[in-house]
């Protein structure tokens, strides 16, 4: 038995790209990864967000998220196909764990992913109530500013 690393890999993807395409990538990679003895855990799509600065004229990227095991030379492939993808703006592979059990990382993996949703879930609530907050506030002022004309 060849020894399995954990990695996961987050790429980037031009924010104009459609539904089709993006499943298109998306398949290709995991397709390369379970032929080159790798085990998918977990991909996420994280959508669409705004760039750090600009990359190739473009201000947002869409974000997928893939986390995986597999052999060591598997990166090197994965990383080739991503390279030959115009569409995609960036990526990033970091190595999580050495030798693992696939199995068990997949526990692992869907634990942080239902932990990730429950903050993802939370920062948006917060959000939310934040421009209610700020809504509600504005209104006020301009109440207050309309019976000061008067």
């Amino acid at each position: 038995m060849t020894i399995q690393n954990e990695y996961e890999t987050t790429y980037v993807a031009r924010p104009d790209l459609t539904d089709e395409q993006m499943t298109r990538i998306t398949t290709k990679i995991e397709q390369v990864l379970t032929t080159g003895g790798g085990t998918l855990l977990v991909t996420e799509d994280w959508g669409k967000r705004k760039l750090a600065y600009l990359i190739s004229k473009h201000l947002r990227g869409h974000y997928i998220y893939v986390n995986y095991c597999g052999p060591s030379p598997i990166v090197l492939e994965i990383e080739r196909n991503l390279r030959l993808e115009d569409q995609l703006l960036r990526f990033l592979t970091v190595k999580l764990e050495d030798d693992v059990v696939p199995e068990e990382r997949r526990t692992v993996a869907e634990e942080r992913r239902k932990m990730r949703i429950e903050r993802m879930a939370a920062l948006k609530a917060e959000e939310e109530a934040e421009a209610r907050y700020r809504a509600e506030a504005e209104e006020e002022d301009a109440e207050g500013s309309v019976e000061d004309a008067e």
